[in-house]
């Protein structure tokens, strides 16, 4: 009979978070999730009150990322990572985790990270668990990490990519989030512009409080009324979007106008 590992999934994105659960029910003879976490303090706090025998565990969180919630664990269970971090760099993280899944996950891949658990998974909280240096060490070696180039957006069971070049603005409209890309396709996202603005590369830019713009995809900026300014995107319907008033002091002094 195989043994059964209870497990938390730790992911910031909500939608990551529920394809994942989605894809263990699969696994029901080997895998219960018994709980999940949206940051990695929630995480410390969760691992300790449950003691699961396993979590998947982001790397990219905001507030801790997935190696500086490891080394606050005083209870030690498996870990399998994910990720979007490219092959050659997470393969420096193999030796640290019973397995590491590359974001979009693949039913098959996940299947081969479960199938290495039941072989090689320790009894959780025993051994000496996480070799904290060696973890430090490759922190130094990835001292400026491969930065993140898409933004992931559930539509339906799947999450696609939206690489940041393909993405013109994003718009607050009513109580949704909405991305649109240059080709003129409109997405819907989970997450608020104020956790966009704080997880997006610089190149994104908010110009009041219902629109983010991808700098990179600006065509025209005019002067307008009232101290706003006008943004002609290079996008397929030419979107015009006007700056918040009270936006325009830091819009002069970002673009150096």
């Amino acid at each position: 009979m195989n043994r059964l590992f209870k497990t938390i999934v730790i992911d910031d994105e909500p939608a990551a978070r529920r394809l994942m659960k989605s894809l263990l029910a699969e696994f029901s003879g080997s895998i219960e999730v018994i709980d999940e976490a949206g940051n990695g303090r929630k995480a410390i706090e969760k691992i300790h009150a449950l003691r699961p025998d396993l979590i998947f565990l982001d790397i990219q969180m905001p507030d801790l990322t997935g190696f500086e919630v490891i080394e606050q664990l005083e209870y030690k269970p498996n870990i399998i990572f994910t990720t979007a971090y490219e092959q050659y760099a997470i393969k420096a993280f193999e030796s640290f985790s019973i397995d590491y899944l590359l974001k979009p996950i693949k039913e098959e891949r996940l299947e081969q990270s479960i199938r290495k658990l039941t072989e090689f998974g320790k009894i959780a909280g025993t051994g000496p668990g996480i070799d904290v240096s060696g973890l430090q060490e490759i922190i130094r070696q990835l001292q400026a990490p491969p930065k993140a180039t898409a933004l992931p957006i559930r539509i339906g069971d799947r999450i696609i990519l939206l690489r940041f070049e393909q993405i013109a603005y994003m718009e607050a409209e009513d109580k949704y989030v909405y991305i649109h890309t240059t080709d003129g396709v409109k997405h819907l996202t989970d997450h608020s512009l104020t956790t966009l603005s704080e997880k997006l590369p610089a190149q994104f830019y908010r110009i009041q409080k219902s629109y983010i713009i991808n700098k990179d995809r600006i065509r025209e900026m005019h002067r307008h009324f009232n101290g706003r300014y006008l943004f002609i995107m290079d996008d397929k319907a030419g979107t015009r979007l006007t700056s918040g008033r009270t936006y325009a002091e830091a819009i002069r002094a970002e673009f150096g106008l």
